[in-house]
């Protein structure tokens, strides 16, 4: 397979050097730049999920996972071998001679172009290091997730790369049915329809995996708490579990701004997992966490507190949680309209104008359906199609609207009922009206914030913010009755409704700790200082 010219070029400029003996240490960013060459020549990264690896990231992952003398090395998403060169170089440094590391590395892509850069930079790599130009041989061209050689299983000591972001929410990435029915029977019960097809790789490694084998692929943070991959992580933590979370941030790729970590598996030798931030150098370590929790770790590591919340019952025990459907959004958007002030119509509300205990109507301006309000309202026709007949039957009550991409929980309480939402906005509608209150203290609590920010840490557009969905706050724990719930669900009503100071909020989180048997500075003041970004 010839190499594509402008990586030709290089590669030979390269080799003529390396004949002529050259030996500066600068060469490896030089090896490493021909993968960056080949980046430029595809187009469209986006529809194959493939963006080149800074050679510094690849370094960095090498040094976290541990690659020892004589391991045998694998990337099962190749590319053009920077994973590889960046194990190479290191294991190099450690004393292994330079026949025997080119013999223990393995990767397989399915280009085969990609495939001749990676063969002809650790082709280089060797002679630069070993002076003798060596046969790459354990490259393969194929599909990873269904051709990958048989004897591979099971025989990697470390398993290393960055597969590619394929998420199911866009056309241009998402699987096609033969292949989404494919993957469903080669992955069983830990395959879903909506999973990353990075996360698929990740059960790879762990099947690739040696008796004492190591795993870190740099995936989407998104996948430490997001739902489609829950059963994926049990899978694994049962397997080879997390040991330590690589926490890359949203700079990592050039032509990707996407926040990235790298889970790293092992056998554990200890009850503590490390996370370790690229970004601030910040390292912590903080106790193994249960199957499937990964996103604790990221929570931990942005200074969120550990909280168990006491209580007996859950939130779907006294209300309806739910995310409204999308002919509802389409039926709105033909007839929201600008009000210019008072107005009995229904108002519109959006996840942009839900703030903590306030709703932002007439004070910021929204946008919905490709337009600017601000004060939107609904004109509702006299006979109503009957689904969307049921549906403001459903939702013109007194209710609850939490926003969905938040730092702590953003809650209002629709206490007369007129206010409609548009989705992703959740309504929860309580069983019982007097309820209201009780229930909009327990989800605005600090606990609750912190709560749903270690189950869902990473899932929103930053590293910070969580996206809440309908399940997850139904499982919210609930308070048992006592007078700190009674007093929170005062407060919460009197923050509302009036214009508190300082000390109210500062009561309100008390006391909801203390309902929540939970009393903790920490947690209050970690609370307080989210809850003061938001204010007006």
């Amino acid at each position: 397979m010839a190499l594509p010219p402008t990586v030709a070029v290089a590669a030979n400029a390269l080799a003529e050097r390396l004949e002529a003996g050259e030996t500066d240490e600068a060469l490896i960013v030089e090896l490493a730049e021909l993968g960056q060459i080949r980046q430029k020549d595809l187009n469209d990264h986006r529809a194959n999920g493939a963006v080149f690896t800074p050679y510094s990231i690849a370094e960095e992952l090498v040094r976290e996972v541990g690659i020892n003398v004589e391991d045998s090395v694998c990337d099962p998403s190749v590319g053009p071998g920077v994973f590889l060169l960046a194990a190479a170089e290191h294991k190099y440094r450690q004393g292994e001679k330079v026949p025997s590391i080119i013999k223990n590395l393995r990767g397989i892509d399915i280009d085969p172009v990609t495939i001749e850069v990676a063969r002809t930079t650790l082709q280089l790599w060797a002679f630069w290091r070993g002076q003798e130009w060596l046969p790459v041989d354990q490259l393969v061209v194929g599909d990873a997730l269904l051709d990958m050689p048989v004897d591979w299983y099971g025989h990697c000591d470390v398993v290393i790369g960055n597969p590619p972001f394929l998420g199911q929410l866009k056309s241009e990435t998402a699987r096609d049915s033969i292949r989404a029915e494919t993957l469903k029977e080669r992955f069983g019960s830990c395959y879903t329809a909506y999973l990353d097809e990075s996360m698929l790789f990740l059960l790879l490694g762990v099947e690739l995996s040696s008796e004492n084998g190591r795993v870190a692929l740099i995936l989407p943070a998104s996948l430490l708490g997001s739902n489609s991959s829950r059963l994926a992580r049990e899978w694994i933590d049962q397997r080879l579990p997390l040991k330590d979370l690589w926490v890359g941030g949203r700079s990592v790729f050039e032509v990707a701004a996407v926040e990235v970590v790298a889970p790293i598996l092992r056998e554990r030798q200890s009850r503590n997992c490390r996370v370790v931030s690229h970004e601030s150098r910040k390292t912590i370590e903080i106790p193994a966490v249960a199957d499937g929790q990964w996103s604790r770790l990221l929570a931990a590591l942005n200074g969120t507190p550990v909280v168990n919340l006491d209580g007996g019952e859950v939130l779907s025990d006294q209300a309806s949680v739910t995310a409204d459907f999308r002919d509802a959004y389409y039926w709105l958007a033909e007839r929201v309209m600008e009000s210019d002030g008072e107005d009995l119509r229904p108002k519109l509300a959006t996840v942009g104008l839900i703030d903590p205990f306030r709703f932002m109507h007439g004070q910021v301006q929204t946008r919905f359906a490709k337009q600017k309000f601000d004060r939107p309202v609904i004109e509702i026709e006299r006979d109503p199609p009957p689904k969307l007949s049921k549906w403001l039957d459903k939702k013109l009550v007194p209710k609850l609207l939490v926003a969905t991409q938040t730092r702590i929980v953003e809650c209002y309480a629709d206490s007369n009922g007129g206010l409609l939402p548009s989705t992703p906005l959740l309504s929860v509608i309580p069983a019982k009206e007097t309820q209201l209150w009780h229930l909009m203290a327990a989800i605005a609590s600090p606990g609750a914030s912190a709560w749903l920010a270690c189950i869902a840490a990473g899932t929103g557009l930053s590293q910070t913010t969580i996206r809440i969905r309908a399940s997850m706050l139904a499982n919210l724990p609930l308070p048992l009755p006592s007078e700190n719930w009674d007093e929170g669900a005062y407060l919460a009503r009197k923050i509302q409704e009036e214009t508190p100071g300082e000390q109210i909020y500062i009561r309100f989180g008390e006391v909801m700790n203390q309902a929540y048997n939970a009393p903790s500075d920490a947690l209050l003041a970690w609370w307080l200082e989210r809850l003061q970004k938001k204010q007006p």
